[in-house]
């Protein structure tokens, strides 16, 4: 991520961090922007949430 990246990806990068994730962005191509992808990791205790698995 470069310097043009901005606050908010840091702030974003920061709190994934602190979770365990990490994020990645890469130029959005001819249209401008960035594709960001944030991930983070999945606890056991989140299996059980309610809504999880449904469908």
């Amino acid at each position: 991520m470069g310097p043009d990246a901005g606050l908010g990806l840091s702030v974003v990068r920061s709190v994934a961090a602190a979770h365990g994730g990490t994020v990645t962005a890469v130029p959005g191509g001819a249209g401008g922007g960035l594709v960001v992808t944030v991930r983070l990791p999945v606890s056991a205790a989140d299996d059980q949430a309610p809504g999880v698995g449904v469908g």
